[in-house]
């Protein structure tokens, strides 16, 4: 029965993971380089070095 429990959660876990979709960003809103806000729709992230976020081009 423990067993049993241990592999039911672990289905769920796996499946709440799964469902979440990327959050896609358009042209000339703000973004991050590394993705962690998003991703630009046209995949370019203008983000300079010494700046805290970029522009999607």
């Amino acid at each position: 029965m423990r067993f049993i429990s241990i592999v039911f959660m672990a289905i769920v876990g796996v499946a709440l993971a799964a469902d979440k979709a990327p959050v896609v960003i358009g042209a000339g809103f703000p973004c991050k380089a590394d993705g962690s806000a998003g991703y630009c729709a046209s995949g370019f992230c203008l983000q300079l070095a010494h700046e805290n976020q970029g522009v999607c081009k």
